[in-house]
């Protein structure tokens, strides 16, 4: 994901570096080029990538939109299905967050566990109100709190990454409870492989022994993601499973439904993507 997003940094800054009236000039093939190459592993990257693109002018959003009327090119696909996929993880996080403030540690444990499945989507400051309400908690909810949303540290913004990481420490390092302490010492474990250079240091630091740990733990284990033969039907399957899911989430069952449909937004943006990659690997070797 981290050589996605340099690439479409790259792509970004010298779509613009040049100037809008010099990109008029490119034909439209290498101007598609261009836009593709902005479509990232995060989806909240790649929407704002793509609308900086279209923003430059008539050109850049025919790029990523097409010729009206005409046929759908695969970029337009693409950011129809995550337009769509957008919206849904949009209504599910505000339906998932209701009241996350009010609800007890317990109810809240869960909104955070399931909407931490749309981390990608998730404004900086509805991920703020999540990281806040982890800290919020008694130490033992705490914990837990930080060992849910590890699995998707990734997805939350530098400064939020800092902060779960930062209770995660805290909790490892001081608190006298024995289950405390092992359950945030698993969080900062889960999350280590996508911690950064300096995040690890600081994780070694709370673990002396560590390095005699890490080899033995498993790699990551991502959920099986099972490709349907008809994606937009199975997105059209979702935003009616999103609208399904209304009113305060007080169950457990609810709330558990609401993760899955949220890790069902994630693997079919996924899906998404790689069906334009695989397009873009087409056209390259037909010479197009």
């Amino acid at each position: 994901m981290d050589r996605d997003n340099k690439r479409a940094r790259a792509a970004a800054r010298s779509s613009q570096g040049v100037g809008s009236s010099s990109l008029r000039d490119v034909p439209e093939g290498p101007l598609s080029d261009v836009a593709e190459r902005l479509v990232t592993a995060n989806p909240r990257d790649t929407a704002r990538n793509l609308g900086g693109f279209k923003g430059l002018g008539t050109h850049e959003r025919t790029a990523v939109r097409g010729t009206q009327p005409g046929p759908e090119t695969d970029l337009a696909r693409f950011e129809r299905r995550t337009n769509r996929l957008g919206r849904s993880a949009i209504n599910l996080a505000a339906t998932l967050t209701a009241e996350l403030g009010y609800s007890t540690d317990d109810i809240a444990l869960q909104k955070v566990g399931a909407a931490s499945n749309l981390g990608n989507y998730l404004t900086p400051g509805l991920q703020d109100a999540i990281v806040n309400r982890i800290g919020n908690m008694d130490p033992p909810s705490q914990a837990l709190g930080t060992y849910y949303v590890a699995p998707h540290f990734s997805k939350f913004t530098e400064e939020n990454k800092s902060r779960i990481l930062d209770q995660a420490i805290g909790l490892a390092s001081s608190d006298p409870d024995g289950n405390v302490r092992n359950m945030a010492s698993n969080a900062i474990l889960n999350m280590y492989q996508q911690l950064d250079a300096n995040q690890q240091a600081q994780a070694h630091s709370v673990f002396p022994g560590m390095q005699d740990i890490l080899p033995h733990m498993p790699p990551p284990q991502h959920a099986a993601e099972e490709r349907s033969a008809n994606l937009d039907g199975h997105i059209a399957g979702i935003e009616a499973a999103v609208r399904d899911t209304v009113g305060p989430q007080t169950s457990y069952e609810q709330l558990q439904r609401g993760a899955q449909v949220g890790r069902s937004i994630s693997q079919a943006y996924n899906h998404a993507r790689e069906d334009l990659m695989e397009a873009t690997r087409s056209r390259d070797r037909s010479g197009r």
